[in-house]
């Protein structure tokens, strides 16, 4: 049963099931949250950055691995995909149930909490022998990275101080997916140079884990007034004003899509360029999957204005990169690949940070983990779908046909978000 965990003063249900929050309402009856201010929220701020950082290349260090893992335990394509689901379905759970908690329970403990859940998972992988073992080591992954997304970019914006939302927002994008294009690159350097391919990266990270919750203590908390948490599961969370609304749901859907062509994406990565074009170095494969990520991350920071505020540059980069990497596909075209990969990275890099941007203005600052869950969760939920659907279809289709099919589905959505235009009528 799902219960409301907040103030009935404070939402109000919209007409399709969202709850909703009235940002201007309950900011004229409540204290703004505490400011931060001094050396000590300055530094949290980047301590809370780095292990942002460090939780999200851990959601991608196994990436590079399934062919080590594929041979050992005996599974085929099909039930990759459904480790790469069951990883999207923990972040996915996370943020219906655990995620906004920390506006009420503080950013600290759940914090603290994701990244034991990430330890936890650490352990399970190094101990996995069997299906079974990695797919719970996927799904605790997986909800580890969704509260830390969560919360963790809820606290950057608190921790950056008033006036500061747009360091925020490109701070938190910056570390979300910065992780996650050096976890495959990681994981590729240490499976092809290393002792052990499937163990030796993950007792670097374990180690690496250590630090990480220290730095975690010595952070300020941001929640000023703490209350007992109510564990239930969430609504998604939209804000009350209708401009507001139908900017965040464009967002959302922006969001979607890109991370749709990111998981359809590393679905197809490791198998294409192993079968397809033989290539066995299982650095290459991890660099050519963090490739994606890296280019997002420049084009986070290196991007005009114009661009990350632009309705239609992350569209166009993100349908053009679908585009060419789906060329690649059919005519086995390793630069062409490339080049969409590029391209692909740029519209996902430009579609998260605006709608992060755009999370973090509109939210209430008193649950202001509420709307980023969200976001995440409309983010998480296009990392989902198509991985699953290529699992399904690939069992009755050709993969290129298949593939092909969800581009279109891709390009379809991407198209919608931004031809949605912006609502002109007041509240």
């Amino acid at each position: 049963m799902v219960q409301d965990a907040y103030r009935d003063d404070q939402w109000y249900p919209h007409p399709k099931g969202h709850k909703v929050i009235d940002n201007v309402a309950t900011a004229a009856r409540t204290p703004a949250a505490p400011p931060a201010e001094g050396r000590r929220p300055r530094a949290g701020f980047w301590l809370t950055a780095a292990v942002y950082m460090l939780v999200m290349l851990g959601g991608t260090l196994p990436v590079p691995l399934y062919a080590f893992w594929a041979p050992q335990m005996g599974f085929g394509p099909f039930t990759t995909t459904l480790v790469f689901a069951v990883y999207a379905l923990g972040t996915v759970l996370a943020l219906m149930v655990f995620a906004s908690l920390s506006d009420r329970a503080g950013r600290r403990p759940l914090l603290a909490a994701a990244l034991l859940a990430a330890a936890a998972s650490t352990v399970l992988f190094l101990v996995a022998h069997d299906v079974t073992t990695l797919l719970a080591a996927r799904f605790l992954c997986g909800l580890s990275t969704g509260v830390f997304t969560a919360t963790a970019t809820a606290a950057l914006g608190e921790l950056a101080g008033p006036g500061r939302t747009r360091r925020a927002s490109t701070v938190a994008a910056v570390a979300n997916m910065g992780g996650l294009g050096l976890g495959t690159v990681a994981a590729g350097l240490f499976a092809q140079y290393g002792t052990d391919p499937t163990h030796l990266v993950f007792q670097v990270y374990l180690a690496g884990l250590v630090p990480a919750l220290v730095a975690l203590v010595i952070t300020p908390e941001t929640v000023e007034h703490r209350q007992r948490p109510a564990l239930s599961v969430r609504r998604p969370t939209v804000p009350g004003r209708r401009p507001a609304r139908a900017e965040f749901l464009r967002a959302a859907t922006a969001v979607l899509a890109a991370f749709a062509v990111s998981g359809l994406f590393s679905s197809l990565v490791p198998s294409f360029l192993r079968e397809q074009l033989h290539v066995h170095n299982v650095a290459a494969v991890g660099a050519q999957v963090g490739l994606l990520f890296v280019v997002a991350l420049i084009a986070q920071v290196a991007a005009p204005q114009r661009w990350t505020s632009g309705r239609w540059p992350a569209p166009g980069f993100l349908i053009a990169g679908v585009a060419v990497f789906e060329a690649g596909l059919w005519m086995r075209s390793l630069p062409a690949f490339a080049a969409g990969t590029v391209l692909a990275g740029a519209g996902i890099g430009l579609a998260f940070r605006r709608g992060i941007q755009v999370t973090q203005r509109l939210a209430d600052p008193h649950h202001r983990a509420d709307l980023l869950s969200t976001y995440f969760l409309a983010a998480y939920t296009g990392t989902i779908v198509p991985t699953l659907a290529l699992g399904v279809l690939s069992q009755a289709l050709d993969q290129d046909l298949a593939t092909l099919i969800l581009a279109v589905a891709v390009v379809a959505t991407t198209l919608a978000a931004a031809l949605n235009r912006p609502a002109r009528t007041p509240a």
